[in-house]
């Protein structure tokens, strides 16, 4: 039995793919997930949590292909340990997730993305990459033939 996790955060570095032996691609990335907590003064602050995550085949290349530094998105997958001897002769383990699954998540736009040449990727991106949300929104309205008028709120 193994631990199953899902991770949500945003890229940390453009991903760089790379191969195994056996020539299937591989990607390893680390993600952020922000979480909000209380500092000493009350005041409520954003903590970026890193994870790394491992990514084979298809979608290793499809991340590759159209995620940059800053892309949101979703990873299912089981956790791993592995335990390795670091440089000094101590003994050190590494957990991460082994991605089975993944998802493009919508991001929202920043205000440093309409200087010049901040937005070139992400106009690349958006251009290359399908938009599902804006395809399941149509097809969630044509199948809606609710009026506002019937809604008791």
């Amino acid at each position: 039995m193994s631990a199953y996790a899902q991770i949500i955060g945003r890229l940390g570095q453009d991903p760089e793919l790379n191969s195994t032996n056996g020539g299937t691609a591989v990607l390893n990335i680390s993600v952020a997930s922000n979480r909000q907590r209380k500092n000493s003064d009350g005041e409520r602050i954003s903590v970026a949590d890193w994870f790394r995550v491992t990514v084979f085949g298809r979608d290793a290349e499809v991340i590759a292909q159209y995620a940059r530094k800053g892309s949101a998105l979703a990873f299912n997958g089981r956790l791993q340990t592995d335990s390795y001897t670091d440089r000094d002769g101590n003994q050190r383990t590494s957990t991460y997730l082994v991605a089975d699954s993944f998802e493009f998540l919508p991001t929202a736009k920043r205000a440093d993305e309409n200087e010049p040449g901040n937005g070139e990727t992400n106009d690349r991106v958006k251009e290359e990459a399908p938009d599902e949300t804006s395809t399941a929104k149509t097809k969630r309205k044509a199948k809606s033939k609710v009026d506002d008028d019937s809604i008791p709120f």
